[in-house]
């Protein structure tokens, strides 16, 4: 199964890289990059490094801030088959990393998050869990319905570095919304637990995946395309849904064509997602895009 080599040449590449390098939320989110680049040679995988993108918007809970800004994400993750026809998945990934030892993680019930907790960003948090409408910090631009608008929850979501012994780290993923704070915090930055969530769900007739205990499953997940929210044309539940998806695709163009005109790069996979991407809504141009990973899935 091709996802299954995608996630095991990945695990592989991602075990060599974070082993080498500190164990920092940076300098393991450049592992992971690395470890995605280096399948360039057997899958179609792009990236593109981007500037900080940060969002204002209406604060809640005894941590918040009545008006808060923070990033938005690490990394726009755009997952992509044309074949039958055009599908496609975006999230917005945020990097943590745990300082606690996660271990067995992969060894619980079946389709169940386990319990887990770890500290986090809780402002950051409760942007791409409860998804609020927002403002974009310049330079940064995007549309104010970027997370309310997506008819998938996955459209926001957490990637968790940790320990498990040794220089052996590993990675957790979870759609922001299957985690809540643990207590009752009063400062931003405290702890998070899983919810007594099903690992996979469906929602308007789409698969998600909800929390990927290790790389390999999550990287599955990815090339199965049941993490994000669609972004295709095909299959809308409403019209609403229909207009975000369309302003979506027109905002993704504006984001490849400033990383080619950035970079200079003549990027096939780039421009063979741009190909995909119709749409009658004009974002402006931005002079710092966010860093964004493509893969497609065909």
């Amino acid at each position: 199964m091709e996802s299954a080599l995608f996630a095991q040449k990945l695990t592989k590449a991602w075990n060599t890289e974070s082993s080498k390098s500190n164990f920092s939320e940076v300098q393991q989110f450049r592992a992971l990059m690395r470890s995605f680049h280096s399948l360039n040679n057997s899958f179609k995988v792009e990236e593109f490094h981007g500037m900080k993108h940060q969002v204002v918007f209406n604060g809640e809970g005894s941590w918040g801030r009545p008006t808060a800004r923070c990033e938005i994400s690490d990394l726009l993750i755009i997952s992509y088959r044309k074949n039958p026809e055009f599908q496609a998945r975006a999230t917005l990934l945020q990097a943590k990393k745990s300082n606690e030892k996660h271990i067995n993680l992969c060894k619980g019930l079946p389709n169940s998050i386990p319990y887990i907790n770890f500290k986090a960003n809780l402002e950051q948090w409760d942007l791409l869990s409860r998804r609020p409408n927002v403002l974009p910090y310049p330079p940064f631009d995007c549309h104010p319905e970027i997370l309310s608008g997506a008819i998938l929850p996955s459209i926001g979501s957490l990637g968790v570095f940790h320990k498990i012994s040794g220089k052996n780290y590993g990675f957790f993923y979870m759609s922001a919304d299957a985690a809540e704070p643990l207590s009752s915090p009063k400062r931003k930055y405290a702890k998070l637990k899983t919810r007594t969530f099903k690992t996979l769900r469906s929602i308007n007739g789409y698969v998600e995946c909800t929390y990927a205990c290790c790389l390999f499953i999550f990287a599955k997940a990815l090339y199965e395309l049941e993490i994000g929210t669609p972004i295709g044309p095909e299959n809308t539940v409403s019209g609403e849904d229909k207009n975000y998806r369309n302003i979506f695709r027109g905002w993704l163009r504006t984001v490849l064509y400033s990383h080619l005109e950035i970079t200079n790069n003549e990027s096939l996979l780039a421009r063979d997602l741009l190909s995909q991407l119709e749409s009658n809504y004009d974002a402006k141009l931005m002079s710092q895009p966010p860093s964004i990973l493509l893969i497609n899935c065909d």
